[in-house]
């Protein structure tokens, strides 16, 4: 009796995913192919270590040129993606990505390493906002926080791949992890160029600006309430980044947890992601992108709270549930902010500052965390946590609210 149900189960399953644009679907498989390769930056430190044998401190100088190059990177593949047709431009970065991350598996000189991983790193930054770009600009501005749940589901699904291949690969020596990713990137980069040249003009896509026309356009360094908008993002997402750093001290020594909880929380993570992520993009305009914001900005403050109501491993685990849940409603809100409040502006510029705000917490919030945890105490630190969170809320109010009502303006013009 239950066989006729599965038709309308299977539709219910894939109808959230029917509609895009093809270009969306393009670089969604293009971002699942480059994630499942393998997480090449995870395994450096245990590679510099086991093969140079440096110290910690230098291994920190190598993986902080990384950093510093995607997060240069965010802006100039912002830049380059107004001058540039984001498809072309999308398949060479790729390319880039994937020749310059193979020849870390080379037995080169430690100094080289250096300038090395700064090119991967601008190669990896750069590619974040023309991918951005394909995703969501062809899509209406009610479809793209749905795109973007396409896309978020994808790349941690192609992490959670990952996290497998390269622990097997990794087994065999750690230059088989840069190896696979690197091929991973280039086998991106080849069917992004195919899936385009099969469409040919099929889907619409950004076409490169001329110098003055772009020059003309509105900028976002111009711009006080985007920028505003920035400074918040990047209090919150300071305080998203403990959960991978401060969070697992925390484990460890207030509730003595292995450390293979900090995998169970990464895994309730991801599942969650990959489970919910679109269903919730998809009703995001429904819900207001103001309240889905701001609501996201008070669960990841208050989240680490709850890691202070007792010592059962049941706060932990709601701990990672209600931040999960910020995350599922913080990454389409804000992107699609973006998007609509960039349109008829240097829009790349837009995309590559949000991308280098987003992906440059790493060079501030892990520091910024494990001082606050060692001059304050643990408990000390989500209390800073739920205060930054309440004070992006408030700070932000004003400027999301003129940032949307800049889209309502050029709707209405439109």
């Amino acid at each position: 009796m239950s066989l006729p149900l599965a038709p309308e189960l299977q539709r219910r399953l894939i109808r959230p995913f029917q509609g895009l644009p093809p270009s969306v679907y393009i670089q969604v498989v293009a971002t699942l192919i480059n994630t499942m390769g393998g997480i090449a930056k995870l395994f450096l430190p245990l590679f510099f270590l086991e093969r140079y044998q440096i110290s910690y401190g230098q291994i920190g100088l190598l993986m902080s040129c990384y950093g510093i190059g995607a997060f240069g990177g965010s802006y100039l593949g912002g830049v380059l993606s107004d001058k540039f047709d984001n498809r072309g431009l999308a398949a060479v970065l790729l390319t880039a990505s994937g020749a310059l991350t193979i020849s870390l598996a080379l037995p080169l000189p430690l100094w080289l390493f250096f300038p090395l991983l700064a090119l991967t790193g601008l190669a990896d930054g750069s590619f974040r906002p023309c991918n951005m770009r394909l995703v969501l600009e062809p899509c209406s501005a009610a479809d793209q926080p749905t795109a973007q749940g396409l896309y978020r589901m994808a790349y941690n699904l192609g992490t959670a791949l990952a996290g497998i291949t390269g622990g097997l690969l990794a087994g065999f020596g750690y230059h088989w992890v840069f190896v696979a990713q690197g091929c991973a990137s280039l086998l991106a980069s080849v069917w992004v160029r195919l899936a385009y040249r099969r469409l040919g003009g099929a889907a619409p896509v950004h076409h490169a600006q001329r110098a003055g026309e772009s020059a003309a356009l509105a900028s976002p360094w111009r711009d006080p309430a985007f920028l505003r908008f920035i400074v918040g993002m990047l209090l919150i997402v300071g305080v998203f980044d403990q959960m991978y750093g401060t969070l697992g001290l925390f484990l460890s020594e207030h509730f003595k947890l292995g450390p293979q909880w900090v995998g169970y929380m990464f895994t309730i993570n991801g599942l969650m992601v990959v489970g919910l992520q679109v269903w919730i993009a998809r009703r995001i305009h429904r819900w207001g992108l103001l309240r889905c914001s701001q609501i996201a900005v008070l669960l990841i403050g208050a989240a680490f709270l709850l890691l202070n109501a007792g010592r059962s491993v049941l706060w932990p685990l709601l701990c990672v549930v209600v931040l999960t849940i910020g995350e599922l409603l913080i990454s389409p809100s804000y992107s699609a902010i973006v998007m609509q409040c960039s349109e008829g502006r240097q829009r790349g510029r837009y995309l590559g500052i949000y991308s280098a705000a987003w992906g440059g917490r790493t060079l501030y919030a892990p520091a910024a965390g494990t001082w606050l945890y060692g001059s304050l105490g643990g408990a000390q630190l989500w209390w800073v946590c739920a205060a930054i969170g309440v004070l992006t809320a408030l700070m932000l109010q004003r400027p999301l609210g003129e940032l949307l009502r800049r889209e309502s303006s050029a709707n209405v013009l439109a």
